[in-house]
């Protein structure tokens, strides 16, 4: 499948920024305070702090070496695009190495690097892409351990990793913040790569659900599902109405259920992320 040139900038750029933001965080607040949060960048902290080796190339070698054994597990445009996150997070790691690092308070340098790593890894991996590391490693064990899922497997190696670095530097402090700073980094990466695609599910059980679906298929020209209940009480059967709607159009959706029957018994539960006619589309 041909992918449009406007799709392959629009990822690039994501990408880049992404990498931008990541090696940020890395290189001015994490690094400096020999925290890490999981991965290559976790080693690499290692090796800078004894050996003086740089962080880029650090990267580059040892995600080199897991992407020949990954590889195979992503699809063609996966692999270019995991290679562009490689070879890109390497020059900006390098770019940014001269950046002055931030070293007045350890705790806000903690926090505001795992805000500026799971920012930029939410925009690597929403567009399909990766920078190696962990994702890699969980990938290959994977192979060898079938029966569980792959963020556990990265879960444990991210965990793994950051508790021997707390072992290498001889610190509880240092484990302790790295754990803070891929936690944080987790949550931001998660909201990142949900955002905008959120919306609400509203079910309605009313006694007017043909007006309140006619209304909403006429007027607002969203779908609407019947789905056959029982109330388990009353013993009494009805049609529930199932929709997604945008945090926006809630509030209109909700006047004109109290306008058509005031005693609807309406429940509204968050939807991280919606695909098909109306929200985003399938690529």
């Amino acid at each position: 499948m041909r992918i449009p040139l406007k799709n392959l900038l629009y990822d690039f750029m994501f990408l880049l920024f992404g990498c931008i933001l990541l090696s940020v965080s890395i290189n001015v607040f994490l690094t400096p305070n020999k925290i890490s949060a999981g991965g290559i960048s976790t080693i690499g902290t290692v090796l800078l702090h004894i050996f003086g080796i740089k962080m880029s190339l650090t990267n580059l070698i040892f995600n080199a070496i897991l992407f020949i054994f990954g590889y195979k597990s992503l699809g063609k445009y996966a692999i270019i695009q995991t290679s562009a996150g490689i070879l890109l997070l390497s020059f900006c790691l390098e770019f940014t190495s001269h950046i002055q690092p931030y070293f007045e308070n350890e705790l806000i340098g903690v926090l505001s690097g795992g805000v500026l790593m799971g920012a930029g890894v939410g925009m690597i991996v929403k567009t399909g892409a990766s920078t190696g590391g962990s994702d890699f490693a969980g990938l290959i064990l994977k192979k060898l351990m079938p029966h569980i899922s792959l963020a556990k497997l990265i879960m444990v190696i991210d965990c793994v990793i950051v508790i021997l670095a707390g072992i290498v530097f001889k610190s509880y402090t240092v484990t302790v913040y790295s754990i803070i700073a891929l936690y944080v980094s987790s949550i931001i990466t998660d909201r990142v790569i949900t955002l905008g695609d959120g919306a609400k599910m509203v079910m309605i059980f009313s006694k007017e659900t043909r007006k309140i679906s006619d209304y909403i298929l006429t007027q607002y020209e969203r779908g609407v599902t019947g789905v056959h209940s029982i109330g388990m009480y009353s013993n009494e059967e009805r049609i529930m109405l199932l929709c997604v709607v945008t945090p926006k159009e809630l509030p209109v959706y909700m006047n004109l259920i109290h306008e058509i029957d005031k005693h609807a018994f309406v429940v509204i539960s968050n939807v991280h992320e919606v695909i098909g006619e109306g929200f985003k589309e399938i690529e």
